[in-house]
């Protein structure tokens, strides 16, 4: 005979609250630390709850599609380091060609 798993879908204030704001992650490390689950099991409970609530997920969806990481100012940042590394290194070390 086999035994199904019965997961609880109620989640925290806290984690509602992280989930309201559209961060997935700290939703998960909160349900991980407050049940004692291991990460993949607090992932399936927080992806069970966002599939039980449809305005819910519809919002991570967009939350998701908004979310861009910066690299625009990233990439000029690292410019300007191997510029100022190719300067530095050729007035420091000239000599030694």
């Amino acid at each position: 005979m086999t035994e199904e798993l019965s997961v609880e879908h109620d989640l925290s204030v806290k984690a509602l609250e992280a989930l309201d704001e559209g961060d997935r992650r700290k939703a998960v490390d909160l349900v991980q630390k407050e049940r004692n689950m291991t990460r993949e099991d607090a992932r399936e409970v927080v992806a069970a709850y966002i599939l039980s609530r449809p305005s819910l997920q519809a919002k991570m969806r967009m939350v998701e599609s908004q979310a861009k990481t910066p690299w625009g100012l990233l990439r000029w940042l690292l410019l300007f380091q191997a510029i100022v590394v190719a300067i530095g290194y050729f007035l420091f070390f000239r000599d030694q060609w």
